[in-house]
C-alpha cells in the first residue's frame, strides 16, 4: 500500500486527489494547509494527520517516508512545495500547471537527480478516450485541420479578487484556465508555428494558434455570455473538421491519470516543459 500525503488540501481540487487515493487502495497519512475547512477527510481517511505548519509537515512525511507528496496548492507555490517533497525523499504528484517558469524546470530536474526521486504531472485529459482517439487519427495523416476552440467557464466576482487571476501569481486567464485546451492543442495537433493574440484582459481572451497539423482560432472567457439562459455557467467544447467534441463531462479522469502515474511511471514533469514555456511566450 502507497503512502500519500497532501499539501493544500482545503482546496477544492484536493477532494478529487484524496478520492483516488481511496480508490487506489493508497493510504492518506498526512494532510497541510493554513486552512482547517478539512472535514471531509474524515469520510476518507480518518486517521490522516493534519498539519498547518508546513515545517512539521514535511518533517512527518520524511520521517514515515512517504511515496508521493501530492501538490494542491496556488500555483505560485508549487515550485517550492515539489522543492520541498522531493528533499524529504518522497515522489510527487502536482496539479496543472506544474510550474510557471522555464527556468524551474532544470531545477527540479537537478534535484530529481540528486535525489532520485520524480515529479508527475496531472493532465487528465488525455485520458478521454475520443480525444486520444481523435490523436491517433490526427497521426496518420498529414493533413492540415481546421480547429475552433470554445471554452467558456464562469466565474462570479471572487475570481477576479484571488490569486488565480493575478498573472504573478497564476500565470493570469490563459494559463490559469487555458492550459487544459492548449496541453491538449499541442498533444493531438504537435508544436505551434506561429500565435496570434486578438484580444486579452482579465476576463475574456481570443486569438489563432497555427500549429503542425492544425490552424486553430480560440475563444477563452469566464464571463456567462450566453445571454440565452443566465443560468448555463460552461460551455466548453473543440470543434475539429466540423466535428464537435465537449469539455463538459469527464468521468474518473483523475484516477485514470493516478493509475499511469504509480504503476508506469509515466507523465513526468519534463514532459510539460514546451507546454508551459509556450504559454509563457503567449
Amino acid at each position: 500500500m502507497k503512502k500519500f500525503a497532501i499539501i493544500g488540501i482545503s482546496g477544492y481540487i484536493a477532494k478529487k486527489h484524496v478520492k483516488c487515493i481511496k480508490e487506489l487502495n493508497g493510504n492518506l497519512i498526512a494532510a497541510m494547509d493554513l486552512h482547517d475547512n478539512v472535514g471531509f477527510l474524515d469520510s476518507f481517511f480518518p486517521n490522516c494527520k493534519f498539519f498547518n505548519n508546513q515545517k512539521k509537515f514535511f518533517k512527518f512525511v520524511k520521517k514515515e517516508k512517504v511515496d508521493f507528496v501530492v501538490v494542491c496548492t496556488p500555483s505560485y507555490k508549487h515550485f517550492e512545495h515539489i522543492s520541498m517533497s522531493i528533499k524529504s525523499l518522497c515522489n510527487v504528484i502536482v496539479e496543472k500547471p506544474p510550474l510557471l517558469k522555464d527556468i524551474q524546470f532544470n531545477k527540479i530536474k537537478k534535484l530529481e537527480k540528486i535525489y532520485k526521486k520524480n515529479c508527475f504531472c496531472v493532465f487528465q485529459l488525455r485520458f478521454d478516450k475520443k480525444l486520444a482517439n481523435l490523436k491517433k487519427q490526427i497521426q496518420k495523416t498529414k493533413k492540415i485541420n481546421k480547429v475552433k476552440i470554445n471554452y467558456f467557464t464562469y466565474r462570479g466576482d471572487w475570481y477576479f479578487n484571488s490569486w488565480k487571476n493575478q498573472k504573478k501569481l497564476s500565470g493570469g486567464l490563459l494559463i490559469n484556465i487555458g492550459i487544459h485546451f492548449f496541453d491538449i492543442l499541442f498533444w493531438i495537433f504537435g508544436k505551434s508555428k506561429k500565435i496570434v493574440i486578438y484580444k486579452k484582459n482579465k476576463e475574456t481572451a481570443m486569438g489563432t494558434i497555427e500549429l503542425e497539423k492544425a490552424q486553430v482560432k480560440w475563444v477563452l472567457s469566464v464571463k456567462n455570455l450566453n445571454k440565452k439562459n443566465k443560468n448555463i455557467k460552461a460551455s466548453r467544447s473543440m470543434i475539429v473538421n466540423k466535428k464537435k467534441y465537449n469539455f463538459d463531462k469527464f468521468d474518473d479522469l483523475h484516477k485514470v491519470n493516478y493509475q499511469q502515474i504509480i504503476k508506469h511511471q509515466k507523465h513526468k514533469i519534463d514532459n510539460f516543459r514546451y507546454l508551459i514555456n509556450t504559454m509563457s511566450k503567449i
